[in-house]
């Protein structure tokens, strides 16, 4: 199934559109028909990989793959992406997949895992450069029952998965279940902040976002709760060597219906937000919005991604916006950006910003049509854009939950699953894909 697949993405590539963005949020959505681009305009400004199995089939028994996350490492010129894999017994563990960036498949290797009832999941990892090697973190549900809660566990890889250090929990507390682990690298003090969401297990809601440092083996050095506020979840942190601060961002819960994206500077001594400006409101809009993303290019500036409801007085119709904010906080003037608005619903956004001195920006995320689900993502730099790209198409298969890392080109992961098949089980894929340096569109009419 998985060569059919493929060729129906080479296919797809022939159709991909190239859309240019506004640079500013607009009054209204543009959904008029777009100009096409031909495949050759596409190869001739840029290229793109073809899609790449990340997961490993399981023969005679084939498990089900879900959730990557991925990062890179420039001394090896490779990207470590990880996922949770469902077992034929149910339960969930952990595995990883080395890629180098001209696409060649390296190594996989498990991570964690156990016997049942135990479950981990939802994996995070982040590279570090000083010890050559990742931390993955991982939610750990010990007990496999829906009653008790998940705890936060983590463990250094190598560089290049031949050995691994102890399994260490990160975090764990009475009456509080931890979700969906993020983590960042700070190059300065060879550490790593790890953010999570803390459920009250006696009334299932949010509690607060908190975060755990630890050095540079996994050691927690101190844990600290960021807020309580109108019901923090789905957080995500960046780390900022120029100012040499965490950035971690959030959705509150201004109402029962209306999420706000906000966020908070973080010393990294300390862990305690930095005042002022406290907490900052990056998109307060009375339209929903929810799975705020951030990174930065490690200089002048952050980009915070979200998925945004387009008009508050009905559901659903999600589009995806972005913002940029200065090191200190500041959101630039010029608002928010339009980056994907449609009739569909696109979420499940994902952003990564090339280090260095300029812009250079790229995001991804899931539409969901009458097809099924594709993953699109756009970028745009200080001098281009790359305009939009269809990285997986919905043609039998659901493709959600991408995610992104940069090395020379851009990394785009996704789990992708047939449509109406049961006995064809969810694998992860990815694509690689080298910008371009002077857009010149053919126009197809």
């Amino acid at each position: 199934m998985s060569t059919w697949k493929g060729l129906l993405h080479v296919l797809i590539v022939s159709s991909t559109l190239m859309l240019l963005m506004s640079a500013v949020a607009l009054p209204g959505r543009a959904e008029k028909p777009q100009p096409d681009v031909t495949a050759d305009s596409l190869s001739a400004a840029a290229r793109m990989s073809d899609e790449i199995k990340i997961s490993p089939s399981v023969w005679p028994s084939d498990y089900d793959n879900y959730l990557p996350a991925a990062a890179y490492s420039a001394k090896h010129h490779q990207f470590l992406i990880v996922w949770h894999r469902k077992r034929t017994d149910g339960c969930r563990e952990i595995w990883g997949r080395r890629v180098s960036e001209d696409g060649q498949r390296l190594s996989h290797f498990n991570i964690s895992s156990g016997p049942c009832p135990q479950n981990r999941m939802q994996p995070a990892v982040a590279y570090n450069a000083k010890e050559d090697n990742y931390l993955v973190v991982w939610m750990y549900h010990w007990s496999g029952t829906s009653m008790d809660p998940n705890r936060i566990d983590g463990r250094t890889v190598k560089w290049d998965g031949s050995s691994m250090g102890d399994e260490k929990p990160i975090i764990s507390w009475p009456y509080r279940s931890f979700w969906t682990p993020r983590v960042a690298w700070n190059s300065i003090r060879n550490e790593y902040m790890v953010v999570w969401t803390a459920f009250d297990t006696t009334t299932g809601q949010p509690h607060d976002v908190a975060h755990a440092v630890l050095n540079a083996s996994g050691e927690r050095r101190l844990t600290k709760i960021i807020t309580t506020g109108q019901s923090p979840h789905q957080i995500d942190v960046t780390y900022n060597v120029a100012a040499n601060e965490y950035f971690a961002v959030w959705r509150r819960m201004w109402t029962a219906g209306d999420g706000d994206i906000v966020g908070a500077r973080i010393n990294p001594v300390s862990g305690d937000i930095i005042t002022p400006p406290w907490i900052i409101a990056i998109n307060t809009a009375p339209n929903d919005q929810k799975e705020p993303r951030i990174t930065t290019n490690q200089q002048h500036r952050y980009l915070v991604v979200w998925s945004q409801v387009y008009d508050p007085a009905r559901c659903c119709d999600w589009d995806i916006h972005a913002q940029e904010l200065d090191v200190g906080g500041h959101l630039l003037a010029g608002g928010y950006y339009n980056v994907a608005m449609t009739a569909d619903d696109e979420e499940s956004p994902s952003a990564i910003a090339r280090s260095g001195t300029t812009r250079d920006y790229m995001v991804a995320w899931q539409r969901a049509a009458a097809a099924g689900k594709r993953i699109e993502a756009r970028g745009w730099s200080d001098s281009s854009y790359t305009g939009l790209l269809e990285i997986a198409g919905a043609v039998f298969w659901d493709n959600m939950h991408p995610v992104l890392a940069v090395g020379g080109p851009f990394l785009i992961a996704y789990e992708s699953d047939s449509l109406g098949d049961p006995t064809v089980k969810s694998h992860i894929f990815a694509r690689l894909y080298w910008p371009h340096t002077t857009y010149l569109p053919t126009i197809v009419k």
